[in-house]
């Protein structure tokens, strides 16, 4: 479904679009938030065959009767994407109200981009194999006007190793890098893509860490470097080593990342005209723990964007599928949502608190063809499992690529209830079998964004809702300049203690759950931005109350053009029913070739588990960088601050650095660091270590290229 308008052009049509972008919008009313419940059309991509598989493409508008929730819709617009044509004929439609004597348009021949975009999982050797031989089969068929593909593999993030192009050669590189490349090659070839372009997708699980409450900054020497390693890993293996796992217990649950993946490219694509197509290649598809309502919101996601899935499961033949359904090319599961029972699945392996999980929740993550199948049909594609024989699979995929029935209307109902809507299209000749989305969530929209069901409370607290107010920081981070604004990460830091975690007595585990919402508001208050993050993990009962003495610690990008903004940030607490508010003011300068971030206080380092994402920038080589927000550091282990020189690429020589530490307004500490060489995306992370008494500090950071000389300062409290 795309709400609104028919097509939103990008330039280059690219995926990797800006974020949340901040754009000029007339002032509302009042103070309170707009939450727009316009008419919103729905657009859907139908595919109708005969009995021998055949499409049928001679069917008229009023061959189609359309149903949402069981009430009858009205057409609104019809025509037939041709492959033949590489275009689409649009045919009269007769509409609710139009005079009898009105003469009908002329069908006409027009051009509609379709971008394809091909996703590898993780997988294991055979799998590769396969999911080789059905890529370069896909890659194998005729690309026709206006066909673009990119290639995307998911690990711990989201790899983008080519952008749309119709260039097969170039794809099919990009599909050996993706199932024969190491972690390093698949990183850097994300890298390459970010030089190319401002803007990138920042996908999978990145920004969300929960901390004990032990700083991990402590070692023995503090010095100035560069922060092409981890100073501080070796000697804080083990504790690193924890907060790794705990990151992973709270975070990396296995199925999540993937669904978090799926549902970003999702909303990326969505802003792209045309039809979209997602050819996801793994090894099943799993549900995470407490989050089996991921598959319907991925499905709403995608059919609001005009999104289609089609999943193909490359562990080839199999004697028995993974559900126990029947084998080969399942084109028609109706019953799947209705009989799906409740699945799971256990983290990632590299955790060692995975032990601590129950029996049950680790086995009962077999039924991962049905997800694949619920995915697929329900955004009108279809499921390919159990066969190793991939070429009539991915042909009838470009053919439908190619091929099939736009047919738009305007849902009768206007009461956007947060309730789903089921949508079934059928034609009066019972021979022929159609494939379309299955349905959406009636959520209204806020500054042109469909909202997403928990993000609904968040609104109405902050419209004036009641709230009981419980801590937390909230901070916007500057970082990369972009043609017209900057990069940020919206950060929120909540102490895990202050959440409500009763233990569930018969599962004997606890449920950290919370939700977070800000909105950026321009000088007007009107509502240009909105980032938002869920977290709703099980954690077992004997490692609770270590997890109490954490922080979970989220940050979300966002893009921002010059201006004065505001931004109110929440914090919620389901389980407990409380809710905490946040008002920070916020300053866009205006971007320059050459800048420096904002300075951070580091509250930790963790390490990598696989190289750096370039589009994350609180990662460098060495680790990752989490915030603190509260800026205060220990003083009897030091201090740490971070932060990122953007050079300008057509000054030669390298950034000279003067770092400078003020008490009560005097000069105590100085140090001129040399910056060392510049990353893959030609950026210097640097750090600061310093040790000082206790007390208030300002710490300025001064950087000077050539003749461009920035300055950027921030407080730091160093405690006893």
């Amino acid at each position: 479904m795309r709400p609104f308008c028919r097509h939103l052009a990008l330039p280059g049509f690219m995926l990797l679009a800006a974020v949340l972008r901040a754009q000029e919008t007339p002032a509302p009313d009042s103070g309170h938030i707009v939450i727009h419940t316009n008419v919103q059309e729905v657009v859907l991509d139908v595919v109708v065959r005969h009995k021998d598989k055949s499409q049928a493409t001679n069917l008229k508008a009023s061959d189609f009767t359309i149903t949402e929730s069981g009430v009858p819709q009205t057409i609104h617009s019809f025509r037939l994407a041709r492959g033949s044509e590489a275009g689409f004929i649009a045919q009269p439609v007769a509409m609710e109200g139009a005079s009898t004597g009105a003469t009908a348009a002329t069908p006409v021949i027009a051009h509609e981009p379709n971008f394809i975009s091909i996703v590898f999982d993780q997988m294991g050797a055979d799998s590769r194999r396969n999911a080789l031989e059905a890529a370069t089969e896909f890659l194998d068929l005729e690309f026709q006007n206006s066909t673009e593909a990119a290639i995307f593999s998911l690990d711990l993030r989201i790899n983008v190793l080519h952008g749309f192009t119709s260039d097969r050669t170039a794809l099919a590189s990009a599909v050996r890098l993706a199932l024969k490349g190491n972690a390093a090659e698949l990183a850097a070839a994300s890298a390459n893509v970010l030089n190319e372009t401002d803007y990138t997708l920042t996908g999978g699980p990145g920004g969300v860490t929960l901390h004990p409450g032990i700083d991990v900054t402590r070692t023995a020497d503090f010095s100035t470097s560069a922060a092409s390693a981890n100073p501080l890993s070796e000697s804080q293996t083990q504790l690193a080593a924890m907060i790794t796992d705990q990151r992973g217990m709270v975070d990396l649950v296995s199925g999540m990342r993937t669904w978090e993946s799926l549902e970003k490219i999702v909303q990326h694509e969505s802003a792209l005209p045309g039809r979209k197509t997602i050819l996801y290649l793994s090894d099943g598809l799993v549900d995470p723990p407490a989050r089996q309502d991921i598959v319907r919101q991925v499905v709403s996601a995608a059919n609001r964007g005009n999104v289609t899935f089609y999943c193909i499961d490359v562990r080839g033949m199999t004697l028995t599928t993974s559900n126990g359904a029947s084998t080969g090319l399942m084109e028609s599961a109706t019953a799947t949502s209705k009989t799906k029972g409740t699945m799971s699945s256990s983290p990632s392996v590299a955790m060692k608190q995975a032990q601590e999980f129950d029996e049950m929740d680790q086995a009962a993550a077999g039924n991962v063809q049905l997800n694949m199948v619920e995915l697929s049909q329900g955004t009108g594609g279809f499921a390919v499992f159990n066969t190793n024989d991939f070429k009539k699979s991915m042909a009838r995929i470009m053919e439908e690529v190619r091929t099939h029935y736009e047919i738009s209307y305007v849902p009768k109902s206007t009461v956007y209830d947060g309730k789903y809507r089921q949508i079934k299209v059928v034609v009066d000749q019972p021979h022929l079998t159609v494939h379309t989305r299955d349905g959406y969530f009636a959520l209204p929209q806020l500054n042109g964004e469909a909202l997403k069901p928990f993000e609904m409370a968040a609104l109405h607290i902050l419209d004036g809702g009641p709230r009981q107010d419980f801590g937390f920081h909230a901070a916007p981070l500057r970082f990369k300049p972009l043609n017209d604004g900057y990069h940020f990460e919206m950060s929120i830091d909540v102490p895990v203690a202050g959440l409500t975690t009763a233990v569930d007595q018969k599962s004997h585990k606890a449920r950290v759950h919370a939700e977070f919402l800000a909105l950026l508001k321009d000088a007007g208050g009107q509502v240009v931005a909105k980032v938002s993050r869920q977290i709703d993990r099980d954690v077992p009962a004997a490692e609770l109350a270590q997890f109490r003495r954490g922080e979970m610690i989220v940050t979300m990008p966002f893009e921002a053009s010059p201006g004065n903004y505001t931004i109110d940030a929440i914090a919620i607490d389901p389980e407990g029913n409380r809710a905490s508010t946040r008002h920070i003011a916020l300053a866009v300068p205006q971007p320059r070739k050459y800048s420096i971030s904002n300075v951070v206080v580091v509250r930790s380092i963790q390490p990598l588990s696989a190289p750096r994402d370039p589009g994350y920038p609180l990662e460098f080589a060495g680790g990752k960088v989490t915030p603190a927000l509260d800026q205060r550091a220990s003083a009897s282990a030091g201090a740490a601050l971070f932060f990122v020189i953007y050079p300008d690429r057509d000054t030669p020589g390298k950034p000279n650095v003067t770092i400078e530490f003020f008490h009560d307004g005097k000069p105590i500490a100085i140090s001129k660091p040399d910056v060392g060489s510049p990353d893959e995306v030609n950026s210097f992370p640097m750090f600061q270590f310093a040790r000082l008494p206790t007390g208030d500090y300002v710490a300025r950071v001064t950087v000077q290229h050539g003749v461009r000389v920035s300055t950027e300062s921030t407080s730091i409290t160093l405690i006893p």
